[in-house]
């Protein structure tokens, strides 16, 4: 399993989910996981160590270029000295030099979105575009044009990937990276509009990037700040990052929680509470997991009136058009004067998030097994 690369708390999320899910498949097989060292990684490592089926390797790597020699470099003696099956690239990099069969995960749509190019068109940020997403879409795009066996994790990913590479030949397994059981859900929030209202955003120490479009939550909350509604927000970003981001306005400083990452799942759990109101202002997303577990938990969450998330989250929800601030008041103004259909929305959402992962592939173990079988 070649985890280089994943950093943040979605891809680590989604990494331990295929672990239990491997820990769940049986013991008849070993996994050597070679991944990228951060104090997130090393805290995944720790709990997972002693199960004899896994071999953890943690590396440092001095740039993308010394990551893409070890792959097919060192993978080659890996695969020779312990007989490997197969190789299961979750970061989305593929081996040119190996012979046995390779499943490569695509969970970042940013080479792949012409709405997001279009962002930086828009904006005159033409270096910035080549150097965040065409060096790499040039790379990635050879790689799985290389490539016979993908992994997504939604259907709008795989439209997506239509207009760039052709997928015609292409075995294409759609799998749900969601815990979806009964017990995952919690009851709809309570709201009481005549109280302070508190809006969530998720978001990483990579929020100055285009496609988190961080400045539809900043402009939105320095508005809303001008009106009469009473609110706070919390952040998963601390003052630090924030400070001297012309993203952020320190007006809203007076407003707002600065959590930072948030390891714990208890602490993160406990901020999906009543009168929260969850913002999502992604540009483009695979899945969106702060979202997920916003509806999952119980809380309104509002997202751009885009594809995608009429895929993942379902028609049911509230939604604004993106980069505009008006747009995002009204919703806000909408959700407020919605009180009474609040919890049949989120019910409807919690709904469709169920019977949308569900028919989707559960276990990657499955499709390791079609894969050696076809």
């Amino acid at each position: 399993m070649n985890g280089i690369g994943i950093s943040d708390s979605g891809g680590v999320t989604v990494l331990e989910k295929l672990l239990k899910e491997c820990l769940e498949a049986g013991k008849n097989n070993e996994f050597i996981i070679v991944l990228t060292s951060s104090d997130l990684i090393e805290s995944l490592v720790a709990r997972y160590r002693r199960y004899n089926m896994f071999s953890f390797r943690t590396l440092s790597f001095k740039n993308y270029a010394h990551r893409l020699y070890y792959e097919n470099s060192a993978f080659k003696t890996v695969i020779a000295q312990y007989g490997i099956d197969l190789v299961y690239n979750m970061s989305g990099t593929v081996q040119f030099f190996l012979e046995c069969p390779q499943l490569v995960k695509v969970h970042n749509l940013l080479f792949y979105s012409k709405k997001l190019d279009a962002c930086y068109r828009k904006d005159f940020r033409f270096i910035l575009w080549i150097r965040q997403v065409m060096l790499k879409r040039v790379v990635f795009k050879f790689m799985l044009d290389k490539s016979k066996y993908i992994e997504i994790q939604s259907k709008h990913v795989k439209e997506c990937l239509s207009e760039y590479i052709n997928i015609k030949n292409k075995h294409i397994f759609i799998k749900s990276d969601v815990d979806v059981v009964d017990n995952s859900f919690s009851e709809p929030r309570k709201y009481d509009f005549s109280k302070k209202l508190k809006f969530l955003y998720v978001v990483g120490p990579h929020f100055e990037y285009t496609h988190k479009n961080f400045l539809d939550f900043t402009n939105g909350m320095v508005a809303l700040a001008k009106s009469n509604i009473d609110f706070e927000i919390n952040i998963t970003l601390t003052k630090d990052h924030l400070a001297g981001s012309n993203l952020w306005n320190e007006l809203l400083n007076s407003k707002t929680n600065f959590h930072g990452y948030i390891n714990d799942s208890g602490k993160m759990k406990a901020l999906f509470c009543d009168n929260t109101i969850l913002i999502s202002t992604s540009v483009i997303e695979t899945l969106g997991l702060h979202v997920l577990e916003g509806i999952k938990n119980g809380v309104v969450t509002i997202t751009p009136n885009e594809d995608y998330a009429q895929e993942v989250y379902g028609k049911h929800r509230y939604s604004y058009e993106l980069f505009d601030m008006t747009s995002l008041i009204k919703t806000v103004t909408d959700v407020i004067n919605d009180k009474h259909n609040i919890t049949d929305t989120i019910l409807a959402q919690q709904k469709y998030l169920r019977e949308n992962e569900q028919s989707k592939l559960k276990n990657t173990a499955e499709i390791f097994r079609e894969m050696m079988n076809v």
